[in-house]
């Protein structure tokens, strides 16, 4: 029975507080901070979780055994990971910060410099203890995970420290935050020496969909604004990155835009090309090719919540430049459905197409090997009758 290996490029994950969470991670002078952070980062999340979801959406996210058997705790628990990842189909995993309630990233490092109440120097520091966690994590289950490594930009040299340690062990690429706050823009040459060495050691660039956004305060519709408006600030590096030049002077930096849907990208492409070649043609003296050229030799969209329409669009948006990730372990994605979610979407596409998307393009970007896989896959991936 031939069956699909998959790759989830957008998983989760952080330490508990029922672990000693980050502590010992972080710096001894840090610590007693690092736990009334912790705290009051608790209180936060439980006031704006109520608010956020539907209870009834929840209730039908959380309803089947595999959430039900193991909770969340494949956010922490390495071995009960893989049995969850294995029993939804999916054989390796793309890590992102958690962010909920016990495993937010210490000291909102992952939240970028423009975050409410953000603290350069505690975020730096939080930087480093998620990152030293994280590969600690990965290495649990050689080859299994792709941990994507969280950086601070108010200080480009420590950034470059950041990137060269994660790539040095065996992260596989940086998030990049997605708002600079009261930094200079992307397109400013500040950043030169992040491109640079992103690109020479090959670790791809993240922007993730959740952070970057205002501070909606306690109004009418407040959270539903947040949850619209959080991917187009996600997208937003893109046309800085683009237009600033940092694509065409570095061919070889890659860069993912992360549980953001797919539906953006076509439309946003034809747009940039029409600037490119008839409004702003002067600016041909300084890129050489489209911005969907470059698209589509450099960059990747990854759909946690992947629609029949999505689906669809894989033409129009690139097969090569389709990842596909469960969100796990967040019920608000697709786990621990990706399989019926997978079928609505992919259904009917042809099998190379499908494979692409699933695994080959998310094993290419961030090193995995396929061939191990797939044979782990033989066991355990969904079958091409069920996709």
């Amino acid at each position: 029975m031939q069956r699909y290996t998959v790759i989830s490029a957008d998983c989760h994950a952080g330490a508990t507080d029922s672990q000693g969470g980050f502590t010992d991670y972080v710096e001894p002078g840090y610590r007693d901070r690092l736990r009334e952070h912790t705290a009051e980062q608790r209180r936060r999340f439980n006031e704006s979780l109520d608010k956020l979801f539907d209870p009834e959406f929840m209730a039908e996210q959380d309803g089947t055994e595999a959430a039900v058997e193991g909770g969340r705790s494949g956010a922490y628990d390495a071995d009960r990971r893989i049995i969850e990842l294995e029993a939804d189909g999916i054989v390796a995993d793309v890590i992102f910060p958690d962010g909920t309630q016990d495993n937010t990233t210490p000291f909102d490092a992952s939240s970028g410099p423009g975050a409410k109440d953000a603290d350069w120097e505690l975020q730096a520091v939080g930087a480093w203890a998620y990152n030293r966690w994280l590969a600690d994590f990965c290495a649990l289950h050689p080859g299994r995970h792709a941990g994507i490594a969280v950086i601070t930009i108010h200080d480009v040299d420590e950034t470059v420290r950041q990137i060269t340690w994660a790539k040095e062990h065996g992260l596989r690429g940086v998030l990049l935050p997605a708002g600079v706050g009261t930094l200079p823009f992307y397109n400013d040459p500040r950043y030169e020496p992040l491109w640079a060495v992103s690109a020479e050691l090959g670790l791809p660039l993240h922007t993730h969909v959740g952070s970057a956004v205002p501070d909606y305060g306690d109004l009418p519709g407040a959270n539903v604004l947040f949850a619209m408006e959080s991917p187009f600030f996600s997208h937003r590096p893109f046309w800085f990155l683009l237009w600033g030049g940092v694509f065409e002077n570095h061919p070889d930096l890659r860069m993912v835009f992360a549980e953001q849907g797919a539906d953006w990208v076509p439309d946003t492409l034809q747009m940039m090309d029409n600037m490119y070649e008839r409004m702003f043609r002067h600016e041909q003296r300084r890129l050489k090719s489209r911005p969907s050229d470059y698209w589509l030799r450099q960059c990747a969209v990854q759909t946690s919540f992947f629609r029949p329409s999505e689906g669809e669009l894989r033409h129009r948006v690139g097969i090569d430049n389709m990842l596909w990730g469960s969100d796990y372990p967040h019920y608000e994605g697709c786990w621990p459905n990706s399989r019926k979610v997978i079928h609505e979407a992919l259904h009917g596409a042809p099998e190379p197409e499908i494979r692409a998307i699933l695994s080959e393009n998310a094993a290419r970007l961030y090193g995995f090997d396929l061939g191990e896989l797939d044979r782990i896959a033989a066991g355990v991936g969904p079958t091409t009758a069920e996709i």
